[in-house]
This record gives structure tokens, C-alpha cells and sequence, in this order.
């Protein structure tokens, strides 16, 4: 917006001088209206300050602008309508932009049919009709392309599941918004027992096949506001939100079940550990990383198959309780 309100103030502000010189003075006063407000806007950007004139009002200058050229300059002035397009899709939410965009397509072509032709206004409004269209068609483009590459940014390619990175940044979220409004949140971490032998006696697509298994087993089974991340190799976090400890654990038994009641690969029983850890004062990311580990750690060193949780009393690594 900066640099746009740069180049507005560059190429508009010729024209006020020129139609002052002109004689024509309204369309000078409403260009030089536009000019001032874009240079309001791009001086509080480049301050850092917010924008004082904010962008939907800037329609009303510009569309008093442009009627005022059309109705002075006839076709010429229609012009306008084609930037003036563009620029209300650059700033303006969608559906605002589009209820602009037609109220400019409907008032243009009233002007140019009063001030130019019929034939003419033909013409103009079947090309900024399509004008409209096309940068319609170019933004749900741009829409899904983005989409893809947030997608790709922040999930494991193989699982589907979040990946490490935006585990990181969702968790250190959540530990802010416990500290401004206190909640309960928990932290399962889950391991694949003996996942090497998969790999090592049914191949390495077979062990994709009990990954990807476990992560669609482990979405069925949590609710949609919690979040499932693969942390690497055959290591899984499930980030709970309003979520004490005992519930988690309660959630998590519950997945163990279900991971070792299903059939993931023929003729293979496999089973999971899981560690529970709810997130404390003082907690960082890696601290509740590692506490909640170390359940895990407890809970393999219990016979695997289990679910522990991160000690009651001194919130360290401890094992609380063991299934």
C-alpha cells in the first residue's frame, strides 16, 4: 500500500495541476482529494502508524473523481474505471471489493450512457465486466495457490499430519494465551513400539502405511480443536486444548486401545506408548516438550503399550501412573 500510494500521488497528482490549469477546477479539487488522501495513508505506513483515511472511504474521493471526469472528459474519463478496479481487489476485502466493483460498473455506465453514447456504453461496460471477471478468476488462482503453499509450509509430506516447525509455533501460542487467560492444556506424545522391526521385516512402504494408519486413527479419535503433529520418524504430538491432565490421559488411554485393536498392516499387531503432560507456570515449548517425553520414556520402560503422565506433585519427568 505504500508503494501504490507512492505511485497514486506520482501519476494523479499531474492531472490536478493540469485540469486546474484547464479550468476545469471541481475535477482538480476531487483528484487533488484523492492525491491528499493516498499521501496521508502512504506517510502513516511508512511511520508506522495506522492509516488515517481508511481504504473503503477512499472509494468515495475516487468515484466523485471519476464522475466528475466522465461528465468533463467523456470517455477519456472512464478510464479511471479499470485501475480504480484493480486497486479495490488489492485492498478491500472481497466482498466488499465486489459490491464496489458493481457499484462502479453500474454508475460508470450510467455516466458514460448519459455523457458519451449508448454505443459506447456498450463497449465500456461489457469490458469492465470483464475486467472484473478476470481478476475474479486471477485472486481464486492466487487464493489456492497460497493455500498450497501454507499447506506444504506446515505439514508433514507423508502423514498429512503438522510438521515439527508449526508444532513449535502452535504450542508457544497456546503457552502465551494460558498466560494472558489461564486454562488447562495437555501434551500427548505418541511412539510407535518396535517400529523398526516394521521396517525391517514387512519394508519401508510398509512402515508409510502404519504411519499414515496412525495418524488418520489418531484424527478420528480427537476432537476438531485439537491438533496432531508428526515430531519426526515414528513420533507423534497431540496438542489438547482445554485439557487437564487427567482428561488427557482419559483421551489418550483411549487412543492406545484403539491403535492396538486395529488392523494397521495384515497379520501385525502393533501397539503405542504415550506420554500425557499438561503445560505448567513457567513452561517454554522445550521444557513441555521434554517433560512430556520423559512420560513417554517411563511409559516404554513399563513394558511399552502404556500410557504415563508427567509427575502430579513436582511437575518433573517422573512417572505419575502407568496403564
Amino acid at each position: 500500500m505504500y508503494g501504490l500510494s507512492i505511485l497514486a500521488v506520482a501519476c494523479l497528482l499531474p492531472f490536478a495541476v493540469h485540469d486546474f490549469l484547464k479550468g476545469r477546477t471541481a475535477l482538480a479539487c476531487a483528484i487533488l482529494g484523492v492525491v491528499i488522501a493516498f499521501a496521508a495513508d502512504g506517510w502513516a505506513i511508512r511511520i508506522r502508524r495506522k492509516p488515517p483515511v481508511p481504504y473503503v472511504l477512499l472509494i468515495l474521493p475516487i468515484g466523485g473523481a471519476i464522475a466528475l471526469s466522465i461528465s468533463s472528459q467523456g470517455v477519456i474519463g472512464a478510464f479511471w474505471c479499470f485501475p480504480t478496479v484493480l486497486f479495490l481487489f488489492f485492498v478491500l476485502p472481497r466482498r466488499v471489493a465486489a459490491v464496489s466493483s458493481v457499484a462502479l460498473l453500474l454508475g460508470g455506465t450510467a455516466m458514460v450512457y448519459r455523457y458519451v453514447s449508448p454505443r459506447v456504453t456498450v463497449r465500456f461496460a461489457a469490458s469492465l465486466i470483464l475486467t472484473i471477471f478476470i481478476i475474479n478468476v486471477i485472486q481464486n488462482v492466487v487464493r489456492e495457490l497460497q493455500r498450497r503453499l501454507v499447506e506444504q509450509a506446515i505439514t508433514d509430506p507423508l502423514t498429512g499430519a503438522f510438521n515439527r516447525r508449526y508444532m513449535e509455533e502452535r504450542m508457544a501460542e497456546a503457552l502465551e494465551r494460558g498466560r494472558r487467560r489461564p486454562a488447562p492444556m495437555s501434551l500427548l506424545v505418541i511412539d510407535i513400539d518396535h517400529f523398526k522391526r516394521v521396517n525391517d521385516e514387512r519394508g519401508h512402504a510398509a512402515g508409510d502405511v502404519v504411519l499414515k494408519g496412525i495418524v488418520s486413527l489418531v484424527r478420528q479419535r480427537v476432537r476438531a480443536v485439537d491438533l496432531v503433529f508428526r515430531m519426526g520418524g515414528e513420533e507423534f504430538v497431540v496438542l489438547l486444548p482445554d485439557t487437564a491432565e487427567d482428561a488427557g490421559f482419559t483421551m489418550a488411554d483411549k487412543l492406545r486401545q484403539s491403535i492396538a485393536e486395529a488392523t494397521l498392516l495384515d497379520g501385525l499387531v502393533l501397539t503405542v506408548s504415550i506420554g500425557v503432560g499438561a503445560a505448567v507456570a513457567g513452561d517454554s515449548v522445550e521444557s513441555w516438550i521434554k517433560a512430556t517425553d520423559a512420560a513417554l520414556y517411563a511409559a516404554k520402560e513399563a513394558g511399552r503399550n502404556r500410557v504415563a503422565r508427567r509427575a502430579a506433585a513436582s511437575r518433573g519427568p517422573a512417572l505419575a501412573s502407568v496403564h
